[in-house]
């Protein structure tokens, strides 16, 4: 189509003519080659992760810097070692130099390869072309390429940072950007390897796993390289999601221990991402809705006396994590409630009969420890041995009335030992002695009379007292029963420090029935010579019940008015004794014990540590009884 005679043309012209067809060749290259920069070799390093407790992930914040072995490393190829694959031999420094100018002004200043202005320039200098424009352009070229450069890296574009890095090498291999750009392409390359892991373990459903070969691990790790890359954001949002989801089914199955090892990791992760920090609220939310709901039905089921439900609800507040206090205080009332059910120490109640009525007035008593018996005493009231009473129990405010006793027997047509003996002892206040006269019961009174109802219940043996706590069980469906020795010996004082109830000497005001110089029978001149030298309360005889003055654990008449049968068997000594507050039991025992002084005791008889035996048919107008309640919860 075109003819062109070539013996008319210059070897210049030819030339000229060949360069004017490799620029257009240029040109169409550029126009329809959008990948202009080829992936550099790249080291692939294994990727190591320091090492991370499961589920302790508060350890992941002691370690700041990530190890150099997580960092992928990379080498920045020779950009002009192929350089010979396009030859230039045939061109002046001055074409050079004018393809170099035509290249720039096309913006192709790095590319395509062998063919844009850094080449022509490099060339043309190699050729020994040293000119001001040369130098101009080459640093035009540099702040280009430092630009550029930092737009790859914004841009986490790390193959052309590759290449663009080894055209900084081309022009000055001891640039000190080559190291810094060099360093950055490792990350690039490290980010996205590590953010496929993290893809990977997502996929697997690998989240958080004891090996630490999960998404968790790796984003911490990939985070430290780089926070601000986005699709470890983008990651760390899906993973936040799927530990979110497991947080939020863990509270709902009320399981918030899960709940909040899984809030442990979310916070590990971001602790201010909105994922976060609303979970947390979701979380707390539910607790708090659950706590009320725990509450309620604590109190309710301490209410009801239901302990064990009590019990599984104080088990599923400590799941909450609430506060140590709050939740001693929930364990304290299970404790007291456990001890002594719905009473506080000290309160008085009166339990219903099933016949009617209310059985005897009862007072809770504290629970504690003491030493029982005296190392300076006689022998039976040794060895001192501490005692621990450390469970709930109601002991009668006052000695069994007349009355009361008159209750168990219409209801049973129980017949006592005097009844059945026919006798019984009184007192005759004419010798001063005490004999035994016929049908006497437990319906007299010291001298044989009818009693008034509220006097203390006499003449009654061991056997008749049991029988009325056996009776009293069954009206009330509690469990009464006889104090036991060590209760009775608890009760007459605590601090088992003195001598008497009341302290070490004889009585300074009337503290109860006990025998006094002063006091006399009416129409009489009999006095008593054994008892207190300078005291009179006004009786000869039990006087009716709480007359004196109320102990502090408030209870009346423990020792004085009538002496009172106790559970225990008699032993001569405390060796081996029960040191639990029980009572001193043996099968077939046919003595048992009486506690506390009586209306003409000596003065012996009033001290705490006094006690005496008894065959348990004995019957005396001297002798009554008190009962206990042991609280089953």
């Amino acid at each position: 189509m075109f003819g062109i005679n070539f013996s008319s043309v210059s070897f210049k012209e030819i030339s000229m003519l060949i360069l004017g067809g490799a620029l257009v060749y240029s040109l169409y290259y550029l126009r329809t080659h959008d990948n202009i920069f080829a992936l550099p070799a790249v080291k692939e390093q294994p990727l190591t992760i320091q090492p991370i407790e499961p589920l302790v992930v508060e350890t992941l914040k002691e370690s700041k810097v990530l190890s150099p072995a997580v960092l992928d490393t990379v080498e920045i190829p020779d950009w002009l070692a192929s350089k010979d694959d396009y030859d230039l031999s045939n061109l002046t420094a001055d074409d050079l130099l004018d393809l170099a100018r035509v290249s720039h002004e096309q913006n192709h200043d790095f590319f395509p390869d062998n063919q844009n202005t850094l080449v022509y320039l490099l060339k043309a200098k190699e050729l020994g072309l040293e000119s001001t424009e040369i130098e101009q352009l080459l640093t035009s070229l540099h702040a280009s390429l430092y630009d550029q450069a930092e737009q790859a890296i914004q841009s986490y574009d790390a193959e052309k940072l590759t290449a663009l890095t080894a055209r900084l090498k081309s022009i000055d291999s001891n640039d000190t950007k080559i190291t810094t750009y060099t360093d950055q392409i490792g990350v690039i390359y490290t980010l996205k390897r590590l953010s496929q892991e993290i893809t990977d373990h997502i996929e697997n459903n690998r989240i958080y796993e004891a090996d630490q070969n999960d998404a968790v691990h790796v984003l911490i790790s990939a985070m430290r390289v780089d926070p601000t890359y986005q699709p470890l954001l983008d990651l760390k949002i899906r993973t936040l999601r799927l530990i979110q989801t497991q947080a939020l089914r863990a509270a709902r199955e009320l399981d918030f221990s899960i709940a909040d090892n899984h809030i442990k990791i979310m916070n590990e992760l971001d602790d201010n991402h909105v994922i976060t920090t609303s979970t947390i609220t979701d979380i707390e939310t539910q607790k708090q809705s659950r706590f009320t709901y725990l509450d309620q039905q604590f109190y309710s089921a301490i209410n009801d006396l239901n302990l064990n439900r009590a019990i599984d609800m104080i088990d599923e507040l400590t799941e909450l994590e609430i506060a140590t206090s709050l939740l001693s205080g929930y364990q304290a009332l299970l404790t007291k409630t456990q001890t002594y059910g719905a009473h506080e120490i000290g309160d008085e109640f009166n339990d219903i009969l099933n016949i009617g009525g209310t059985g005897p007035t009862m007072v809770v008593m504290p629970s504690g420890n003491f030493y029982m018996g005296s190392e300076t005493a006689a022998k039976h009231q040794r060895p001192r041995h501490l005692v621990q009473l450390n469970y709930g129990f109601a002991v009668a405010k006052y000695e069994i009335t007349v009355r009361e006793f008159k209750k168990f027997i219409e209801s049973t047509n129980y017949q006592t030992t005097a009844e059945q003996n026919n006798k019984a002892k009184i007192y005759d206040g004419g010798t001063g002695r005490f004999k035994d006269k016929y049908n006497i019961n437990w319906r007299h009174d010291y001298l044989g009379k009818l009693a008034d109802a509220n006097l203390p219940v006499i003449h009654v043996s061991w056997t008749d007292a049991l029988a009325y706590t056996e009776w009293l069980s069954s009206e009330t469906d509690e469990n009464y029963r006889l104090p036991s020795e060590s209760e009775f010996e608890y009760l007459l004082n605590t601090n088992n420090t003195q001598i008497y109830p009341w302290g070490n000497g004889e009585p300074t005001q009337v503290w109860g029935n006990f025998s006094g110089a002063k006091d006399k029978l009416k129409r009489s001149r009999i006095r008593w010579r054994e008892g207190f030298s300078d005291y009179q309360d006004g009786y000869w005889g039990p006087a009716p019940v709480g007359s004196f003055i109320q102990s502090l654990s408030g209870l009346f008449d423990l020792s004085g008015n009538v002496m009172e049968w106790v559970e225990d068997c008699w032993h001569d000594s405390y060796t081996r004794a029960p040191k639990d507050g029980s009572a001193w039991v043996n099968r077939g025992c046919n003595n048992r014990v009486i506690r506390g002084g009586n209306w003409g005791s000596a003065i012996e008889s009033y001290r705490i540590h006094h006690r005496i035996s008894a065959a348990a048919d004995l019957t005396d107008p001297r002798i009554g009884f008190r009962v206990a309640k042991t609280f089953n919860y």
